[in-house]
């Protein structure tokens, strides 16, 4: 089963300032110094993005992620700057920072203008590959616990040096750009493929990748693509969502998790799961979502969280990630990156402290941590 269902994440990171932790414009500089080659530019010049290869474990993906993180580490050290991993920078404005010069990128900012110019926001993109003939059905049940899985990542509580109110103010920015959110029930892939025809034929996108959909069928790759979590700053509970994500999607395609609520029609469950997502974007793990099979119309996500890792662990066990799952637990308990966060920067009293903290909290596991408290405290 390992081997039908693979794994792969990609992470998104922030270059910062060592000294003032202000968000920099080098991206250029830190790829030329990444002597590894694994690393990629992405439409900001403020971020470097990582992939991991194809992994048939959560642990080999751990592995990987840690790996990646300190290779991304060390090239941006050599240019005088740190990695950061969360959702958005907490106080650096957008103006004055620069894009990556691209073709692709170049078309993205005729089309989107202002979107495209200010939007600074770093996620975490989690690739599950299902056989061809059980993706689509697996889609249209797994849509359902996007909101589930943001609430546990959520990682940006503060923008532009102001606390937002919400847990992934990320996702409010995201949600900005057309074909955001959860994607339509389709029946089937031809059905995906003429919906796909039908906005090219009106020049509604450019290509596929540019449908945005919290969990979307890759345009290119096998897999599944979920992609509404904000990236996490410790990589441990990037793993323990991942290990939830691949299980839910193994037991959507094998058939032991079923719609979030398949006796509702489905236009209802379009408005509900906007409305779950929204609910998960502004409060995180203090969220209630609306459950339609609940006896009282609502559930807390803490519990929603727990039921479906309940659901899924025999699914996680066959596919060895049972270790890694039951992590959510801790991260329930330890509460988000965004709950965190705000915890520090009430202790420290400022964002510069803050981000030095995020950017410890990056590194942690990779062999270049430098805190033996937290390092015992993560062990």
């Amino acid at each position: 089963m390992e081997r039908d269902y693979t794994i792969g994440m990609e992470e998104e990171y922030q270059l910062v300032d060592r000294e003032t932790g202000a968000l920099r414009s080098r991206a250029p500089d830190v790829l030329h110094a990444d002597w590894s080659s694994e690393m990629r530019k992405e439409f900001q010049a403020t971020m470097v993005e990582i992939g991991t290869p194809i992994c048939q474990s959560a642990a080999e993906l751990e592995r990987e992620v840690r790996r990646l993180r300190f290779q991304a580490a060390t090239a941006a050290g050599a240019e005088g700057l740190g990695i950061v991993a969360s959702g958005i920078h907490p106080f650096t404005r957008w103006e004055g920072q620069e894009r990556t010069v691209d073709e692709r990128y170049d078309r993205i900012e005729r089309e989107y203008r202002r979107l495209a110019r200010d939007e600074h926001i770093f996620g975490m993109h989690i690739h599950v590959a299902v056989p061809p003939p059980k993706r689509f059905p697996a889609l249209a049940r797994v849509r359902g616990y996007t909101p589930h899985l943001l609430a546990l990542a959520c990682s940006s509580p503060f923008f532009e040096a102001a606390d937002t109110g919400f847990a992934s103010f990320r996702m409010i920015l995201w949600r900005r750009w057309p074909f955001t959110g959860a994607p339509p029930r389709f029946a089937s892939e031809a059905d995906f493929r003429a919906f796909v025809d039908r906005l090219l034929r009106a020049r509604a996108i450019g290509d596929a990748r540019n449908l945005y959909w919290s969990v979307r069928p890759h345009p290119t790759y096998p897999t599944l693509e979920f992609r509404a979590t904000d990236v996490c700053p410790r990589a441990e509970d990037a793993v323990a969502i991942a290990a939830l994500t691949r299980a839910l999607t193994c037991a959507a395609a094998e058939g032991a998790v079923s719609d979030a609520a398949p006796t509702l029609p489905e236009s209802q469950m379009d408005e509900i799961l906007a409305a779950n997502e929204w609910r998960a974007t502004r409060h995180g793990l203090e969220a209630t979502l609306i459950d339609p099979m609940s006896p009282g119309g609502a559930t807390p996500v803490r519990s929603a969280v727990r039921r479906l890792v309940d659901r899924v662990m025999r699914t996680a066990e066959e596919l060895g990630d049972a270790h890694e799952l039951a992590r959510v637990e801790a991260l329930l308990e330890r509460g988000c990156g965004a709950d965190r966060m705000r915890r520090v920067f009430r202790e420290c009293n400022g964002f510069v402290p803050l981000v030095r903290w995020l950017a410890a909290e990056t590194l942690l596991g990779t062999g270049l941590d430098q805190r033996q408290a937290q390092r015992e405290e993560c062990a």
